[in-house]
């Protein structure tokens, strides 16, 4: 099942029945889209456009306790800065944080090497309801560990248009694998060009996904369209 919307999340939210959604995974706005020089040191700039700027950080976690099922999970991307405060706010709804995930870039954007730490990785905290039994499925032999390793997306993956902050696939992927099960009802109320849609779609999950701009709604849309289940 694939179920797309185009509005604000905060309202079609609403309209999600209770504990119907078996995991959470989306990478809503940062707040860190600003002017800089990256162009003239071959890399794209980071000022991604107005809907990374004053973006309110907190408002779409108020409905996540009501339409989480019981033992289900909560990934949400964001700088480190914010994750601290979007942590904290997500206790204050009543969910419990379990760990933070790191995503450490091969190909990290560039900075002043002489005077900056290059920024290669991206975080996301992982959180559940209280006392959930919650699906963990352990894909190394050893520990689990919070890791992710591997290049930004390919420009195969931006077939439709250019998302500026989309995520690879493969990693989209990778924490499906962990943290759901087939046929559970995946949601992303960020959606931007749909990566999390595609690889639930890979991958045999239901999938929800809501997004507000329409330039990037019909980007996912046909993305997801085109996508073919892939054996395994």
């Amino acid at each position: 099942m694939i179920d797309l919307r185009r509005g604000d999340c905060l309202e079609i939210m609403k309209t999600i029945p209770d504990a119907s959604i078996d995991a959470i995974i989306t990478d809503p706005p940062y707040n860190i889209a600003r002017k800089n020089n990256f162009k003239t040191m071959g890399r794209a700039g980071i000022d991604f456009g107005e809907w990374d700027k004053g973006f309110d950080l907190f408002s779409y976690i108020d409905e996540i306790p009501r339409i989480l099922s019981k033992n289900g999970s909560v990934v949400i991307f964001n700088e480190w800065k914010n994750v601290g405060d979007i942590a904290r706010y997500c206790e204050s709804k009543g969910l419990v944080i379990k760990d933070m995930l790191r995503w450490e870039k091969a190909n990290p954007m560039p900075r002043n090497r002489d005077r900056r730490y290059i920024t290669d990785y991206e975080c996301a905290i992982w959180c559940t309801n209280k006392k959930a039994k919650w699906t963990f499925n352990r894909q190394d032999e050893n520990y689990q560990r919070p890791l992710f390793k591997g290049a930004l997306t390919k420009k195969s993956e931006k077939t439709h248009g250019n998302h500026t902050t989309q995520k690879p696939l493969w990693l989209m992927e990778e924490i499906l694998n962990i943290h759901t099960n087939e046929n559970d009802n995946v949601l992303d109320m960020f959606m931007g060009s749909g990566t999390t849609g595609v690889a639930c779609k890979n991958l045999n999950r239901n999938f929800i996904g809501i997004e507000m701009d329409e330039a990037y709604f019909d980007i996912a849309k046909e993305r997801i369209k085109e996508t073919d289940y892939k054996l395994f």
